[in-house]
């Protein structure tokens, strides 16, 4: 009987000893899966601007779509509170910044400006919690005839 006792305990024990281990490996697992879904929308605008012009009234407006994959709390993978993509005012480039839901903040830069769904405005485009998410991005022509990228929920 002691055996089991003495058993019991040394498991309680070693599961204690290894949470903080755990949600270590969570936390990072999250944020390398987030970093390759900013990565891909960099890539993508970058791609977009580079090789697609802006198209006359009454033609389709080039595009890309970007699926990202931010992850639900988990035993392996920490839950994401929220992503924002955030355009600089210098019109040069985009602060990507997420949250995750135990508080974690990180910031990556996106190449391009990004603004959410109007070329005249500069909003910030708002991703909220995990899961699936489809994000177009889509060269339009801004109130001066500048190309811009504006993003979309699909």
């Amino acid at each position: 009987m002691i055996r089991y006792v003495l058993a019991v305990m040394l498991l309680i024990a070693l599961i204690a000893l290894s949470m903080p281990a755990i949600d270590s490996g969570a936390t990072m697992n999250t944020e390398r899966q987030v970093d390759a879904s900013l990565a891909a929308i960099d890539a993508k605008a970058t791609s977009l601007i580079e090789t697609e012009e802006v198209t006359p009234d009454g033609h389709p407006n080039p595009q890309r779509i970007v699926d990202l994959s931010l992850p639900r709390s988990t035993l392996t993978t920490a839950g994401v509170d929220h992503v924002e993509l955030v355009p600089h005012e210098s019109g040069q480039y985009t602060h990507a910044r997420y949250v995750l839901e135990d508080g974690t903040t990180r910031e990556t830069i996106i190449s391009e400006q990004i603004v959410w769904d109007d070329p005249s405005e500069t909003d910030t485009t708002e991703l909220g919690g995990a899961g699936e998410q489809r994000l177009a991005l889509v060269l339009l022509e801004d109130e001066t005839g500048e190309p811009r990228l504006v993003a979309r929920h699909v």
